[in-house]
């Protein structure tokens, strides 16, 4: 798997260095009132790694790998893996910002924060089977419709907790946010199987 990683790692910096860049920056940069911060967290989670399955697909990768030593648990986990890099990878931006330009990490930011990757994960969980079956010039318009209904559902539960006048506590974000866990890494199993009956 170690070799996969490196391969897109270095696809990645090869065609997204400034991206790279660009996330740093706005990850670290204060919140200026259009959660840019925040935006660039999912950014790094999401849009890098479809960026990613469409180089792949653009250059026949999957034909190339069948004549590889890999199996087909390699080539999926590694891609959710490196989804969890980039993720991380935004996430010690925003840590960093928060401690050199606003004094200190906030209860607050890190509410935010888990809110951002309780939904980003979710939203890996759903979509990234989609594309390792359809692709991702077919599965990248079912992207919005993926987000939107995770942020229907998420709008829903909201208005039903305050219409029954219950105060989300932290165990329920921590739930939340295992769940979201637990969701993306069962999600692999069926990215594997979706891949086999790959439509591209």
């Amino acid at each position: 798997m170690k070799a996969l990683l490196y391969k897109d790692f270095l696809v990645l910096w090869k065609q997204m260095k400034f991206v790279l860049f660009m996330v740093a920056i706005f990850c670290v940069m204060p919140d200026t009132g259009f959660s840019l911060n925040t935006f660039f967290v999912a950014y790094a989670g999401m849009l890098v790694p479809v960026t990613l399955f469409a180089y792949d697909e653009r250059a026949k990768w999957d034909a190339l790998a069948a004549m590889m030593p890999f199996t087909t648990w390699d080539l999926v986990l590694s891609r959710y893996v490196f989804a969890w890099l980039a993720t991380a990878y935004a996430v010690f931006w925003y840590l960093l910002g928060y401690i050199l330009l606003r004094g200190g990490i906030t209860g607050e930011s890190m509410v935010v924060l888990g809110a951002i990757l309780t939904l980003l994960l979710a939203i890996q969980a759903i979509y990234f089977p989609i594309l390792f079956r359809l692709g991702a010039e077919k599965g990248r318009m079912l992207l919005f419709v993926v987000i939107i209904g995770l942020m229907v559902l998420v709008a829903g539960a909201t208005a039903v907790l305050e219409k029954l006048a219950i105060s989300p506590s932290p165990l329920l974000f921590l739930g939340c946010f295992l769940a979201a866990v637990t969701m993306c890494i069962g999600s692999v199993k069926v990215s594997v199987k979706q891949y086999e009956q790959r439509t591209w």
